[in-house]
């Protein structure tokens, strides 16, 4: 699905949420850092937010017509 927003965000305590947002809804899902590192490997996030690092990283967008 080309519509989801993919989104990691990492609280100053280390604890992982993964955010997956679609037209028709969200899922919100705690994860450990096992498991990030695994999603880090392999899914393209369209933002990760770092607390303990002050860093948002965010995917360039590519804009079609």
């Amino acid at each position: 699905m080309e519509n989801q927003i993919k989104i990691m965000h990492i609280d100053p305590d280390y604890k992982i949420v993964y955010f997956l947002i679609n037209q028709g809804g969200s899922i919100r899902s705690t994860v450990t850092l096992e498991k990030a590192l695994d999603l880090l490997k392999n899914v393209e996030f369209n933002l990760i937010l770092s607390e303990p690092h002050n860093k948002a990283i965010l995917r360039p967008q590519i804009l079609s017509k």
